[in-house]
């Protein structure tokens, strides 16, 4: 027999390390993609522009990146807590970005160390969301939001 409090199925458990390392490198990369968008838009200032699309094209280019990184930033939040559509949504858009430095390797050559390493990056972070302890994290705070569904708690 055990003496004692009953252990609490509710209890919140700490994320592991590895899945803090990525919450913080996602934090990291929605910022920098914020301050790239705004330096994108600064560009239209530049007097030869028309090769990027002009003032308006390199305007909204630079809104869309602002807005990834939000949304990057929006999915470290969730990440942090736990959340499987994060998970999932950190995947494709990691996968999105690799596409986007393989065809930036075809188109130029000239950045090949920083696409790679971009794309090694993005693969290792994926692996460490998925296998390990983050994954068992995930699974855990699944099993609690659905028990917690079930109860109404």
């Amino acid at each position: 027999m055990t003496t004692g409090t009953p252990a609490n199925p509710h209890r919140r458990h700490k994320p592991p390390a590895e899945l803090i390392l990525i919450v913080v490198l996602t934090y990291v990369a929605g910022f920098l993609s914020i301050g790239v968008g705004i330096l994108f838009i600064l560009l239209r200032y530049v007097a030869d522009i028309a090769t990027l699309g002009g003032q308006f094209g390199v305007t909204l280019i630079g809104a869309g990146v602002i807005l990834f990184g939000l949304f990057i930033i929006a999915l470290a939040s969730a990440l942090s807590r736990g959340k499987h559509y994060a998970r999932v949504g950190l995947t494709i858009a990691l996968g999105v970005e690799t596409a986007l430095a393989v065809i930036s390797l075809i188109v130029d050559a000239d950045s090949v160390w920083f696409e790679v390493l971009l794309i090694v990056v993005s693969v290792l972070i994926v692996l460490a969301l998925w296998v390990g302890r983050p994954r068992a994290y995930f699974a855990h705070v699944s099993e609690r939001d659905a028990a917690a569904r079930r109860t109404g708690m």
